[in-house]
């Protein structure tokens, strides 16, 4: 176990106040008793919002409940603000372990006891979120004081063991061995991988097993007591019951609960999340009945952006509008389903549309639906659409008002001591105006770059020839090495015409993405290479024209340039704009016949240059020419 130095300690010296510790841990006892004393006698305070009783406990516990009369049962979650974003990068899935440890004990209590609360009676569920550790129990009213000391003792005034730690590892890392066969889980993960790149850790709740071995006991203990503390702790009761009965009951199991040091509402915002650079595409092969696309735009937390966030759930009901034109135009298309969704959270948040276009017309579908939503202010973000998608949300939230979850939405976004998210979303989804989703859809979807993966059934892969249209495609195109033989300027080998076409497909879906291309060749080679046909494109293309006027007059390029020009047509040839494409060339003299072969290539330079638009296009559109 780690020592922790008295601060007025050094090594190898004794402190000239070491008489006062005696005193000093005296006064440290009293003033915990105090606290204590001050907890227990602390008033709780209550307050009524519609169907909803808002209950703080005096040590700083918050709980919603919501008492539905005609339920046979009640719900009782207890949410523990802690998750894998809260976590140190090397110690990643502490989080997972903790909650795996308790929520055991918590089961092996109902499996083993007779009395009150068991198994026939109490259905328990637990689960950790990048957020959020949760424990929930289900059973009759009667007993939800059983229950409640049961999460008291089990989970928060619970003594972990290191066989407990171990047994918990080891457990973990056996459900990643499952999970490793699971497609879609691992479609999942490739996905949350793609988005947030080296992030991923700390969006990575069930942790790296690499890792483990740094979760000591000592430090589990420190991050329990941390975090598993009543003012880190939000309640949400909904079923049969009354306040007072349940608030009573409450106060009871945890009022004695001392209210930690760590005050968690002070965090406003606990980690910054890379944004996305490049736009990138995977496939994963699974058992599916069509192929299915999940397009993914990355946004911000609610509790970084309130606004952006309003605007997420907004855009996301005005792109499941079935009377938008990008869902007409796909229904014509035969597409199966188009699907937006809107999964946010306090510190990061994802759009994501599920796309799952006919077999006859995958990917043309695909194709339209990607281009549509990367210029919505020019479709769907109108006055009418807007008034559309507000009403479709408000009658969704009206509804979700009523049910037994709408307490745990609000938990959901309790960032800090701020609980005023999810009640207040409507009224102020209902104030956004056009301007504003434009700016944000200029912002985060034509500005931003998204991901896209494939989910495609082996047969279906191979029957559509998905890998000719569709490819894994992520930031390592910018380290392609196209190689040559002397003198050639063609490429020749299939490794290479690959290449060439995933390039072309980067290039393509990354529209602000300007190409260089570096031609490489070796002193020993001929000075003189003729095309016709890039000469006449030489001649053709402005920019070009004015930078190589030797060349088109006298008619041939060395092999270095050559190349790149070559490579450079064949973009310009297949859509990509001449003002994205340059070129350098640079010739080498070898010593050795493996140095002048190194020299026979050419090399990739990317660049991204962010679009802008004038604010006169973005009030009024383009200029007519």
């Amino acid at each position: 176990m780690m020592k922790h130095k008295n601060k007025f300690e050094r090594d190898n010296c004794i402190s000239k106040i070491r008489t006062m510790r005696i005193f000093k841990t005296v006064f440290l006892l009293l003033v915990f008793t105090v606290t204590v004393i001050s907890n227990a006698n602390a008033q709780s305070e209550a307050t009524k919002s519609g169907d909803l009783l808002y209950v703080k406990l005096g040590n700083g516990m918050n709980a919603v409940l919501m008492p539905i009369p005609a339920a046979t049962n009640t719900e009782v979650s207890f949410f523990i603000k802690t998750g894998s974003i809260y976590e140190i990068d090397s110690l990643s899935g502490i989080s997972n372990i903790l909650q795996n440890i308790l929520a055991d004990k918590v089961a092996r209590f109902l499996r083993n006891n007779r009395n009150s609360v068991s198994f026939q009676n109490t259905q328990f569920s637990s689960y950790t979120t990048t957020e959020r550790t949760v424990f929930k129990l289900t059973t009759s009213s009667n007993n939800l004081g059983s229950c409640f000391n049961l999460l008291r003792d089990s989970v928060f005034n619970s003594a972990i063991t290191a066989s407990e730690l171990m047994n918990a590892k080891q457990n973990i890392i056996n459900e990643m061995e499952l999970t490793a066969k699971d497609g879609k889980k691992n479609f999942e993960n490739r996905l949350t991988q793609s988005i947030y790149r080296q992030d991923f850790e700390k969006l990575n709740v069930v942790g790296n097993a690499k890792e483990f071995d740094n979760i000591s006991l000592p430090f589990l203990k420190f991050y329990f007591k941390k975090y598993y503390v009543p003012n880190n702790t939000l309640v949400t009761a909904t079923g049969n019951f009354s306040y007072a009965n349940l608030q009573e009951q409450l106060e009871n199991s945890f009022k004695a609960m001392v209210k930690s040091e760590f005050n968690p509402e002070t965090v406003t915002k606990v980690v910054d999340f890379k944004p996305m650079v490049y736009t990138t595409q995977f496939i994963v092969e699974d058992s599916t009945a069509a192929p299915e696309f999940h397009i993914c735009w990355q946004f911000t937390g609610t509790a970084s952006n309130d606004l952006a966030s309003r605007c997420g759930y907004l855009l996301s009901a005005m792109l499941n509008d079935k009377n938008n034109f990008i869902q007409v135009k796909a229904a014509k298309m035969h597409c199966h389903k188009l699907v937006a969704q809107y999964e946010a959270n306090n510190y990061n948040g994802v759009l994501r549309i599920v796309l799952q276009p006919d077999k006859s017309n995958w990917f043309n579908t695909y194709s339209f639906v990607v281009n549509e939503l990367s210029r919505l202010e020019k479709t769907i973000v109108n006055e009418s659409m807007l008034v559309g998608g507000k009403v479709q949300f408000k009658r969704e939230y009206q509804a979700l008002s009523k049910s037994k979850e709408y307490p745990q939405w609000i938990v959901k976004y309790w960032a800090g001591n701020d609980e005023t998210y999810f009640p207040q979303l409507l009224d102020s989804l209902l104030s956004i105006t056009e301007t504003q989703m434009k700016s944000f859809v200029l912002f985060y979807m034509n500005q931003n770059p998204h991901v896209t993966g494939l989910l495609v059934s082996p047969q279906d892969r191979q029957e559509l020839n998905v890998d000719s249209l569709f490819t894994n495609l992520n930031d390592s195109v910018g380290n392609y090495v196209f190689t040559y033989r002397q003198n050639i300027t063609d490429l020749e080998t299939k490794e290479d015409s690959t290449k060439l076409r995933n390039l072309l497909q980067w290039l393509k879906i990354n529209s602000d993405v300007n190409i260089q291309i570096n031609g490489f060749a070796d002193e020993g080679e001929f000075n003189k290479v003729y095309d016709d046909s890039i000469k006449m494109f030489i001649d053709s293309i402005p920019t070009f024209k004015k930078a190589m006027p030797e060349a088109i007059k006298k008619g041939y390029l060395r092999p270095e340039m050559m190349r790149a020009m070559k490579l450079i047509k064949y973009f310009y040839d297949n859509g990509i704009e001449p003002e994205r494409l340059s070129g350098t060339s640079m010739k080498f003299t070898s010593a050795t016949r493996e140095e002048a072969i190194a020299n026979l290539k050419c090399t990739v330079s990317l660049e991204k240059m962010r679009k802008q638009i004038s604010l006169y296009e973005f009030h009024y559109g383009k200029k007519k020419e």
